[in-house]
């Protein structure tokens, strides 16, 4: 990549699906336990080595593909990459590819809220790349100018920060620290009471 650019917001969106989707293999060992939850009402019992293990896969997927070629598959694709933030030229040392993707984690608590501080940013940076000292660029120019978006920005990291916490508290909840396991039905059963209640307001 001799030339590096701001990245477009919908490019690292359609990056971001891609990457769902390829990653999809990484879950087959769960497969039982994904299948039970959509057609049984049976409850679904994991112990938090497994949990932790499914709370890993895209932090192991991402990391994995920075240290073969300074992008995931989807960010390939779509012409992007992962440079050391002061010089895009440099390759990303080993530290920066494991610190981008666990830090990247922390949407276990605040979901989508950590990425939507690109916003706030014109080079559209994010937590991630503040705790890696990276960014990502894209090969051509974007078409507009990147610019601040301080309202949507605002009203996407409260909102995706809300919804994080909220999530992380219904999965902590459904943990039986005893018993070393959680059930995962009880955190669906909580999800389909809050939206009714909501529903209902």
């Amino acid at each position: 990549m001799e030339s590096a650019f701001v990245p477009s917001t919908w490019r690292r969106l359609f990056a971001h699906g891609i990457d769902q989707i390829i990653s999809l293999p990484f879950y087959l060992p769960f497969a039982g336990v994904f299948l039970k939850l959509i057609f049984t009402e049976d409850d679904v019992i994991v112990t938090l080595l497994q949990l932790f293990l499914m709370f890993l896969i895209p932090a192991v997927y991402e990391f994995v593909f920075l240290v073969m070629m300074q992008a995931t598959p989807g960010k390939w694709f779509m012409g992007l990459k992962v440079v050391p933030a002061n010089n895009f030229t440099e390759k990303l040392h080993w530290s920066q590819c494991l610190m981008r993707p666990l830090t990247g984690r922390l949407s276990f608590f605040f979901s989508w809220g950590i990425y939507a501080l690109a916003f706030f940013r014109y080079d559209r940076t994010h937590l991630c790349d503040w705790a890696a000292e990276t960014r990502v660029v894209q090969d051509k120019p974007r078409t507009t100018q990147a610019r601040l978006r301080w309202l949507t920005g605002l009203l996407f990291v409260v909102l995706y920060s809300y919804e994080g916490l909220v999530s992380a508290r219904m999965i902590m909840q459904s943990i039986d620290w005893s018993e070393r396991q959680a059930n995962l039905r009880e955190v669906f059963d909580l999800q389909d009471y809050m939206d009714v209640t909501f529903e209902e307001d």
